[in-house]
């Protein structure tokens, strides 16, 4: 979860509250209304218009994938599918999802089922809701939203036999060594990863999860049978094509896929060439601007949590798939 999704659904439940007791004031606007911000649809159509690249080298030969890469950009995971306008924390926007080319997720009829029923007791004001208030996002809870940093900016270092990924919360070390994975009767939020190289592209497979984070904030989930494959490939010099496929036939009645660019920091061009209005997390000093600090916001450890209790929320424990 990014700082700036952190902040925002903070202020969010802290507003949930306040509309419970008093009318809620104007003027608090994070995202103005306006064009749907781009996202898969439009990366597919500027990729297939690129050239190709071939990346420079590490000394060991692979890849230099190496640098801090911004987040996803656009409204980040507040809502992964294609949408209109809902509040000013939520604005419209293109599907994360490329494929399926509709965009959506494509869940068994009993995993839509149990999403709608999340989205619907969200209490965000949106049409359709039932005031139910079952579960809000990992993220109100310090819990982290996926096991892939597919949506948050980060570090990647390359070391001989290893890939590693830093975020501002979490980091993950994967081996390239050509180890196998774990048992797959251990779980973990971040599950465990193992990468290999196929030409100019990293490709991890994440397995071992618990299933009980989610992919945006309105209750997008994967289970513990769920298996994700990253592809991690230079478009350019300052491009990262991320694609990442997730399987799991418990769930879902085909494999799909999310398709996004990632920016290299300091290049100018924003993680999708658009920002927020205000952004409550932006670094004051220039200094610290590409670097990533901690948190501290760990499994319930933040001032928000008992706000977020106390409206009835709980935490999200996974779903079991039927038999």
């Amino acid at each position: 979860m990014s700082r700036r999704v952190a902040a925002i659904e903070s202020l969010l439940a802290i507003a949930l509250l306040v509309v419970l007791l008093v009318p809620v004031a104007a003027g608090q606007t994070v995202w103005p209304k306006g064009p749907k911000l781009p996202m898969a649809k439009t990366w597919l159509a500027e990729k297939a218009k690129l050239p190709p690249y071939t990346p420079p080298r590490t000394p060991g030969g692979e890849p230099d994938l190496q640098g801090i890469w911004d987040g996803a950009g656009g409204d980040n995971n507040s809502y992964l599918e294609d949408h209109e306008y809902l509040d000013d924390t939520t604005p419209a926007q293109e599907s994360f999802v490329s494929d399926p080319p509709d965009g959506k997720i494509p869940y068994t009829p009993w995993a839509l089922a149990k999403r709608m029923e999340i989205l619907r007791s969200l209490a965000r004001g949106w049409p359709g809701e039932t005031g139910e208030r079952l579960h809000v996002s990992p993220g109100s809870f310090c819990l982290d939203y996926m096991p892939v940093f597919s949506f948050d900016a980060h570090e990647i270092v390359q070391k001989p036999g290893y890939v590693v990924m830093l975020s501002n919360e979490a980091y993950r070390v994967i081996p390239t060594d050509g180890r196998s994975a774990i048992s797959q009767n251990a779980k973990f939020w971040l599950g465990t990863s193992r990468g290999r190289w196929e030409g100019n592209t990293l490709v991890v497979e994440v397995t071992s999860l618990n299933g009980k984070g989610w992919f945006d904030s309105t209750g997008q989930f994967y289970s513990e049978n769920t298996r994700m494959i990253e592809r991690w490939r230079l478009a350019d010099a300052n491009t990262m094509d991320y694609e990442v496929t997730v399987e799991d036939p418990t769930i879902y009645t085909r494999p799909w896929k999310m398709n996004f660019p990632r920016r290299r920091a300091g290049t100018g061009r924003g993680p999708r060439g658009v920002t927020a209005v205000s952004d409550p997390t932006a670094v004051e000093d220039q200094r610290y601007a590409k670097e990533f600090w901690e948190t501290g916001c760990y499994e319930g450890n933040a001032h928000t949590i008992e706000v977020t209790r106390s409206l009835g929320f709980k935490w999200f424990s996974g779903v079991t798939p039927p038999k």
